[in-house]
């Protein structure tokens, strides 16, 4: 049976890799070791069936598969700090309504 769900740690990695241009680069932006970041990628490229980067220089570019994904994990990414941005700002102008409903009646 085939599992139907991505690890968004995978696309996290991946879509590092693909800002910085290599696994080396994505690496120390999250202090992690290479082989942990070319071992996320193999997974997610397992999950997918395809390879998600092609070497240009000494470089990573994304390959048609890896451009594809990036495109979606991006928004993704976006859209998930969109979503905490929201559950903050609620969290934070509920408790100054409670404060200020304290402050008036105390």
């Amino acid at each position: 049976m085939r599992v139907s769900h991505l690890n968004f740690n995978h696309l996290y990695y991946f879509c590092h890799v693909c800002k910085e241009g290599s696994v080396f680069g994505a690496a120390e932006e999250l202090y992690l070791t290479p082989q942990t970041i070319t071992g996320q990628i193999k997974a997610l490229e397992e999950r997918l069936n395809g390879k998600l980067f092609k070497r240009q220089g000494r470089g990573l570019v994304p390959a048609e598969l890896g451009q594809l994904v990036f495109r979606y994990a991006d928004k993704m990414f976006v859209l998930s700090q969109k979503m905490l941005d929201i559950v903050n700002y609620s969290r934070e102008t509920n408790l100054m309504l409670v404060l200020l409903m304290l402050y008036r009646n105390g």
